[in-house]
């Protein structure tokens, strides 16, 4: 397993507020595909996968007014 410090952001449109819910967790994943697929099980295949020049991964899942957002960087 291998140690990540995961930032997730959640934007909601209609709510008025393009200012995003974000938390930060640390947490140790094997596969970050998996971790996203058992977060949005339904919706994974509308999920962005892109590599940062830093090196951290993150998914963007646009679902409507709601857009999710994880990123992941190596701990």
């Amino acid at each position: 397993m291998k140690d990540y410090e995961v930032i997730q952001e959640i934007t909601n449109a209609c709510g008025g507020s393009n200012v995003p819910q974000t938390s930060i967790t640390e947490m140790q994943l094997d596969d970050l595909e998996a971790y996203i697929k058992s977060k949005h099980p339904k919706e994974f295949d509308r999920a962005v996968k892109e590599e940062l020049e830093d090196g951290s991964v993150k998914y963007t899942l646009a679902l409507g007014a709601v857009t999710y957002k994880y990123t992941f960087n190596r701990i």
